[in-house]
C-alpha cells in the first residue's frame, strides 16, 4: 500500500511540474490571476461529475474547501506577489519552507510522528530549491519576504487541510473538486469586485473565449484534478509527511522538463539543487 502511495506522490510531482511549464504562455497573455481563475474553472468542470457521484456532505469536506482557499487563493496569490517584489531567487526558497512547516503542523493536527529521516528530507528540499533558484535580480524587500513567508504558511496549512479532509473520509476526487471550485469562485468574485471599483472589466469572459479551445482545459484537469486526487491518495496510503516530501521533488522534474524541451540550460547551482532534491526523495522513500 505504501509503495502505491509513494508512486502516486511521485506522479503528482511530475504532473505539477509539467503544468507549471504549460501555464507560462497563458500567464503571458492573460495575466496570472485570470489564468488562475480559468484553470480552476476547467478543473472544476472536469471533476464535477465524479464529485457529484461520490459527494456525501461529510464534515471533512469543509477542510477541502479551506484547503483550496488557503493554498490556491491565498498562497498562490501571495507567491506571485513575492516574485514581483523580491524576485524568484528570494521568493522560491522562502516559500518552499512550507515543506517543513507542513510536517510540523501535521504532527499537531494529524497526530503523525515526524521521523528524523523525513525531517532531514524536508531540510534538503528547501536547500535544493534555494540552490535551484539562485540567480540575479533578487530584491530582498521586506514586503517580498513577508509575502513569500505568507505563501509558505498558506501552502502548509492548505496541504494539512487535505490531510484532515482525507481523515474525515472525503474521497480524493471530491477533495480536488471542492478545492478548485471554492478557490475559483473566490478569486473570480475578487477580480470582478476590483474591476467594478476601477470602473473596468475583469476580462473573464474574454479569457474564457481565448482558452476554451486551447490546451489550458486539459492542463488544468491534469494539474488540479488528477494531480490533487493522486496527492490525496498518496496521503491516505503513505502518510501526510511522506507524501509532502516526495511531492516536493517538483523542482527537479520542472528543471528536467525545461532542459529536455530546450527552454533552459541548468547552471551548476541548479544541478547541485537538483541533486539535493534527488537525495531528499531517496531519504523520504527509505524513512
Amino acid at each position: 500500500m505504501r509503495s502505491l502511495g509513494d508512486a502516486a506522490a511521485l506522479a503528482t510531482a511530475m504532473i505539477w511540474a509539467y503544468a507549471s511549464l504549460a501555464y507560462k504562455p497563458f500567464i503571458a497573455r492573460l495575466g496570472a490571476l485570470r489564468t488562475n481563475v480559468m484553470r480552476m474553472l476547467y478543473a472544476s468542470l472536469a471533476t464535477l461529475p465524479f464529485a457529484l457521484a461520490l459527494m456525501t456532505f461529510k464534515e471533512g469536506e469543509t477542510f477541502a474547501v479551506l484547503s483550496g482557499v488557503l493554498s490556491l487563493s491565498v498562497g498562490d496569490t501571495m507567491y506571485l506577489a513575492s516574485i514581483g517584489s523580491a524576485g524568484l531567487s528570494v521568493a522560491a526558497p522562502l516559500s518552499y519552507t512550507y515543506v517543513i512547516l507542513a510536517e510540523v503542523i501535521s504532527t499537531v493536527l494529524l497526530g503523525e510522528r515526524l521521523t528524523p529521516g523525513l525531517a532531514a528530507a524536508g531540510a534538503l528540499i528547501v536547500a535544493g530549491v534555494a540552490l535551484i533558484s539562485v540567480g540575479p535580480g533578487g530584491r530582498a524587500s521586506p514586503r517580498g519576504v513577508a509575502m513569500a513567508l505568507g505563501a509558505s504558511g498558506a501552502w502548509a496549512l492548505g496541504q494539512v487541510m487535505i490531510g484532515l479532509a482525507d481523515a474525515g473520509g472525503v474521497p480524493p476526487v471530491v477533495i480536488a473538486f471542492l478545492r478548485v471550485a471554492a478557490s475559483g469562485a473566490l478569486l473570480a468574485a475578487g477580480l470582478k469586485l476590483a474591476a467594478r471599483l476601477r470602473g473596468g472589466d475583469a476580462g473573464l469572459m474574454s479569457a474564457l473565449r481565448r482558452t476554451a479551445r486551447s490546451s489550458l482545459p486539459l492542463v488544468a484537469a491534469l494539474d488540479l484534478g488528477l494531480g490533487v486526487t493522486l496527492f490525496a491518495l498518496s496521503v491516505r496510503a503513505s502518510g501526510f509527511d511522506q507524501a509532502v516530501v516526495i511531492v516536493s521533488s517538483l523542482p527537479l522534474f520542472a528543471q528536467l522538463m525545461a532542459w529536455l524541451s530546450g527552454a533552459e540550460r541548468p547552471r551548476p547551482t541548479e544541478v547541485a539543487g537538483a541533486a539535493a532534491v534527488v537525495v531528499a526523495v531517496a531519504v523520504a522513500f527509505m524513512a
